[in-house]
């Protein structure tokens, strides 16, 4: 299907977000050109139900700076008026960090200020947004808007936009989001009331003389810095936008691409999308939970930790980043196996050879000794390379490429998300290859380890429910097929092995979906998400906005379900040969990636 047939109504009402241009290179193009049809609706009609939680902390942020700026209240005050006046149970957790939130925005807005006023030039909160709208009628309409403050001059020579960012400023000036609302800025009139912004066709405007002057500012929310991404006059605006943002927003308008993830939840087409895989009772679940929401194994890791953590998570709160040795460790070894099994044959590879598939061999791995990084170059530095290269030889061993059988469909780091139509829940995953040998499905996971943890055929499962998961996915038909191979490979400095499962042994589905459903069911009922406190809050990401987090007195280790663990560097370090489910998860936490910030 295509969004023509996807979508019924008026098509020549467009409504689009400058930021919404950030998700081109990035994410799902179909769901952002549907989200911009604000006058047609969805050919498969579903109910939406929404979260009965506060799922947007960036609104409370606006809802209480207006409150500071316009009105003059304390931050405490402000943030306190904007959790009573939600419509939804704020968490903890969330006031926590949006009080933060307001405090560093509202210092670091003193700054700019400051450095205004040596200009000469005075900057005044506007209550009211701008919109670029253009249009023969009501029923041809082409509106743009931009979210976040708004600023300027007594005098209208100067408008100011700023763009909030949960954590860290990290726009560039020439990005095509960024241009886009400097182009409001520059070309948009103020609208007669906020709310109209996304509601009414056309916008219901105030015009206004034209600024001489345009900024574009980001203001990180959680670390107090700003950056003046755009100052310059209207004139160079336009010409920026009119060269290089108008033909990437026709791309994004006209565009088709489907690229199914976590966005899946709340897009408008997910009921029709065929890119959308349906495994009805995957997680093994009865009945849907509160609303559409997207599940993974680090949710679930995360949950299984602390609800709170997952919770906040979730919702994108800013984390502190993960240093230890063991997370770098991991991300370096998974860095380089994306690279290399990504490569294309080497010359003189033997005839019959599949495109795309090239094993790794000591070659690609030179001694860290030597000074060469082989493959590693451009991927990592020479200190990096030292620290992942004990493990990488021992990868040479067990390379998924080298057979035996023919190796076709190679696909390193693939995102797979499916919808559990039954529980009502998307479900993302990331194998770390996908493969067929002689024809067959072969989905490969990949750990190290300092020392062998005691990870077995009998435990594996539960201990690493990402192979629960890929067995659960390859047995409902996620791939087409219902039977494969699940393998786990194991690394470390000494060895390097593989464990496989039979994603067609009914014994051995009916485990995975076991532990699914254990792992899903708890997070899938909760709407309060407490928090948990216990050792592991020592390295959570987001205990600085918990004000139930374990705070004992620190000491060089910590001890879980009896096994010594090293919180700076992530390592267990006396572990008997035996793990738990508890400790795999500490481990899966302390490597989980820092999310992208959401394209507001």
């Amino acid at each position: 299907m295509s969004l023509q047939t996807e979508l019924t109504g008026n098509p020549d009402v467009v409504r689009l977000s400058a930021s919404a241009l950030d998700r081109l290179e990035q994410g799902c193009r179909a769901s952002a050109a549907a989200k911009a049809r604000a006058a047609m609706r969805p050919v498969a009609r579903e109910r939406r139900r929404y979260a009965p939680w506060a799922d947007f902390p960036l609104g409370l942020v606006m809802a209480a700076l207006d409150a500071a700026e316009f009105e003059g209240a304390d931050p405490d005050i402000a943030v306190g008026r904007a959790v009573e006046a939600s419509r939804d149970p704020v968490h903890p957790g969330v006031v926590r960090w949006v009080l933060h939130a307001c405090q560093t925005y509202l210092e670091t807005s003193e700054s700019l200020a400051a450095e205004l006023a040596a200009e000469g030039v005075e900057l005044r909160p506007e209550r009211r947004p701008r919109v670029v709208q253009h249009g023969s009628s009501p029923t041809a309409m082409r509106i743009l808007t931009a979210w976040g403050r708004w600023y300027g001059s007594p005098d209208g020579a100067l408008v100011e936009f700023r763009r909030m960012r949960l954590r860290r400023p990290l726009g560039r000036p020439d990005a095509p989001s960024t241009l886009a609302m400097a182009y409001v800025a520059a070309a948009g009139d103020r609208v007669l009331d906020p709310r109209d912004v996304y509601q009414a066709v056309p916008v219901p405007v105030e015009p206004g003389p034209r600024p001489r002057r345009v900024r574009v500012v980001e203001m990180g929310l959680t670390e107090p810095d700003a950056r003046t991404l755009v100052d310059c006059s209207p004139e160079e605006v336009r010409d920026a936008y009119l060269g290089s943002v108008r033909p990437v927003a026709a791309q994004l308008l006209t565009g088709d691409v489907r690229a199914p993830g976590s966005g899946c939840a709340g897009c408008r087409i997910s009921g029709s999308c065929e890119a959308l895989v349906r495994v009805p009772g995957l997680l093994g679940l009865a009945g849907p939970g509160t609303h559409r929401r997207t599940w993974s194994v680090t949710t679930a890791r995360q949950y299984q930790l602390c609800p709170a953590r997952a919770h906040l998570r979730d919702l994108r709160l800013p984390a502190e980043e993960a240093d230890g040795s063991a997370t770098r460790r991991g991300l370096l070894v998974h860095r380089w196996l994306e690279a290399a099994h990504g490569r294309a044959p080497a010359s003189g590879t033997a005839p019959g050879t599949a495109p795309g598939v090239r094993p790794c061999t000591p070659a690609d791995l030179p001694d860290p000794a030597t000074g060469e990084l082989g493959l590693a170059g451009g991927l990592m530095s020479p200190e990096e390379y030292e620290q992942a290269w004990p493990y990488l030889v021992r990868h040479v061993e067990v390379c998924p490429l080298r057979g035996p059988g023919e190796v076709t469909g190679v696909a390193p780091e693939p995102r797979v998300a499916v919808h559990d139509t039954e529980a009502d829940v998307v479900v993302v995953a990331h194998p770390d290859l996908l493969r067929r040998v002689d024809g067959r499905l072969v989905y490969r996971e990949q750990k190290t380890s300092l020392t062998e943890r005691g990870i077995t055929a009998d435990n594996a499962l539960e201990l690493v429910p990402q192979l629960a998961l890929a067995v659960s996915l390859i047995a409902g038909g996620a791939f087409g097929d219902t039977r494969g191979t699940v393998e786990l490979e194991q690394l470390t400095p000494l060895s390097g092995t593989v464990i496989s499962f039979d994603a067609g042994d009914p014994g051995v589905v009916a485990a995975a979906r076991a532990v699914l459903a254990e792992l899903a069911g708890p997070w899938h009922r909760d709407a309060e998400f407490r928090a948990e406190p216990g050792p592991w809050c020592r390295f959570c990401p987001v205990s600085r906005w918990c004000g139930d987090a374990f705070r004992a007195e620190e000491g060089p280790f910590i001890t879980v379900d009896g096994l010594v663990i090293d919180p700076v560097t992530g390592e267990v370090l006396e572990s008997g040969g035996r793990t738990t489910s508890r400790v795999e998860a500490i481990g899966d936490a302390l490597d989980e990636a820092d999310d992208d910030e959401p394209p507001f």
